[in-house]
């Protein structure tokens, strides 16, 4: 028993000597606030911005180890002139690398820059946590919405509140690597100038390297001041010649799909500011700045689209724009030119370009939804498929996911409409009113309604369909009951199909007014009632049950 106790003695005092990182390591948390301004679809190295911090942003996140709680902020993402364009797209807690990366290529750049409003939302989202907190700003600007975000920084510091803040500066400019530099200073963390996509990887390497391994970052190397130029004039001198900046030359660069638009216009990237508009696909001199473009290929048939690139013009010189994005629907030949067709947003769910000819369109890159609306008041628009626009190339999507309702002969050739519903919710996906033809639909599984007419009857739910991607999907409507009555019978006022379980108890009931056309059901038991007269007249039930067998269609006789 004395041993017993030494030996517990022993280990309680060589726990007290053991340093507590021994115990369990310190828990580490990363914030990163991403840059989803407008200016993000300007070039580097020949590559557009957001498409160079998706690549990088998905490559550090696959090397960060489990169990590192991280947050993933994005602003100027959803609106054009939106200071309060800000979004968590990945939620403070254990990384989920998977969803991270998914939500991280779903950005789309569009507005402001909101820095001090994005470090206010994040540092607060930071405060509350036992771990020690770092939070990374990568951007390629300077703030747009009115504030100093280095004060903000130096507030929020000395409020007491324990966080490390990095600032990656993407290929900026002078005067923003001035603000976000101090911004990295007043944070207590350093300022990382990146010109590339190495460089980017190499600087979010480092700062993730020394929350998940603790390791010391190497200050990078100061910004260069930048150099002064002062005007010299000469004593003798008695005027002085000033070359203002002049216009430089906008080239489009483009390739043989391409037709000449109704217009094009620049824009301001951040407000969406028209500032000029052109027709025709020739050089044109535009005053310096930075622009995005907004197309206009027809009219009537298709709307404006904003291309998404910054374009940066400089004075007197020539700046070639590539507009080679595009994408080509190919459809089968059965398939009609539609009311419209375009591209969906799948964040908003809005669609954000629309056309109405099947012939290549200028659009920007990314990843959407393809929009689909055959006719402007006999089907629903439709989210086809997914998308992943490509850019500098001509993108040809295939539609070729079909459903073919096959009718037998005797079923009704008129009808109020066909629809296919979610299996699990209930509620319509597609819905159409052009008769039992072949339709493009997303694949999946549904349960497909027809309905005869739109008072006169209810919805007939014919079962389940499965819709393969890439196919024509083939459903036969062959079971059905039809009535037939005695010489001189008039339609009843309503007629009820009741499908019963094997219980005999009521499931579903299926009805039609004053009409002895052929009713389309799915196989099962059913009950027939009927009802003579509206008012005046009493329920009767014409067959108490019997089996419809797929693909029959039983007459009953009245």
């Amino acid at each position: 028993m004395a041993f017993r106790f030494k030996m517990i003695c022993l280990a309680i005092a060589l726990l007290l000597f053991i340093p507590a990182a021994a115990i369990g390591a310190e828990k580490s948390l990363i914030f990163y606030i991403l840059d989803g301004s407008g200016s993000m679809w300007g070039r580097v190295d020949g590559k557009i911005k957001i498409q160079v911090a998706k690549e990088v942003m998905t490559t550090l996140l696959k090397e960060t180890p489990e169990g590192i709680d991280c947050g993933i902020m994005v602003y100027g993402h959803r609106k054009k002139g939106d200071c309060a364009d800000i979004e968590m797209i990945v939620p403070m807690g254990p990384l989920q690398k998977d969803t991270a990366i998914t939500r991280i290529n779903r950005i789309s750049p569009k507005g402001k820059t909101p820095i001090s409003a994005s470090i206010s939302v994040a540092v607060d989202k930071v405060k509350g946590s036992d771990a020690a907190s770092t939070i990374v700003l990568v951007s390629d600007g300077i703030e747009t919405c009115g504030k100093d975000p280095c004060a903000v920084v130096k507030k929020l510091k000395e409020s007491g509140i324990n966080f490390v803040m990095h600032v990656v500066g993407f290929n900026v400019k002078a005067d923003a690597a001035k603000q976000l530099s101090c911004i990295a200073e007043a944070g207590g963390g350093n300022y990382f100038s990146t010109t590339n996509a190495t460089d980017l990887l190499a600087a979010m390497n480092q700062i993730k390297e020394s929350v998940v391994e603790k390791k010391e970052i190497e200050p990078p190397a100061p910004t260069p001041e930048p150099e002064v130029i002062t005007q010299k004039v000469s004593e003798k001198t008695t005027s002085i010649r000033i070359k203002a900046k002049g216009p430089g030359t906008l080239k489009l660069k483009y390739d043989s799909w391409l037709k000449a638009p109704y217009y094009w216009k620049l824009v301001d990237p951040e407000t969406g500011e028209e500032k000029a508009r052109f027709r025709g696909l020739g050089d044109q001199l535009v005053p310096p700045g930075e622009y995005q473009i907004v197309w206009r290929q027809e009219q009537h048939a298709s709307g404006e689209v904003t291309l998404g690139e910054v374009i940066t013009v400089e004075s007197r010189k020539t700046t070639e724009v590539i507009l080679k994005t595009g994408i080509r629907p190919v459809t089968p030949s059965w398939v009609k030119r539609p009311r419209f067709w375009g591209l969906k947003d799948p964040a908003t769910q809005k669609v954000i370009v629309h056309f109405e000819r099947l012939e290549p369109q200028l659009v920007p890159s990314g990843e959407y939804d393809l929009a689909w609306r055959q006719d402007e008041h006999g089907s629903s628009t439709l989210a086809l498929e997914k998308v992943n626009i490509q850019p500098d190339k001509l993108n040809d999507v295939e539609l070729a996911t079909a459903l073919n309702p096959v009718p037998a002969e005797w079923v009704p050739g008129r009808l109020r409409y066909w629809e296919l519903h979610d299996v699990e919710t209930g509620k319509p996906v597609a819905h159409f009113r052009l008769g039992l033809l072949p339709q493009l639909v997303p694949s999946g599984t549904y349960r497909f309604i027809y309905k005869k007419n739109e008072h006169e009857s209810s919805n007939s739910d014919l079962g389940e369909v499965t819709i393969e991607q890439g196919k024509m999907n083939d459903f036969p409507i062959n079971t059905g009951v039809k009535l037939v009555p005695q010489p001189g019978i008039k339609p009843p006022y309503k007629i009820e199909f009741i499908e019963l379980d094997d219980k005999g108890k009521a499931i579903r009931t299926v009805f039609m007014q004053r009409s002895f056309d052929p009713m389309p059901l799915k196989p099962g038991t059913y009950k027939i009632t009927y009802r003579q007269e509206e008012h005046g007249s009493s329920t009767l039930t014409l067959v108490d049950a019997f089996e419809l067998p797929e693909g029959a269609l039983v007459e009953v006789e009245m």
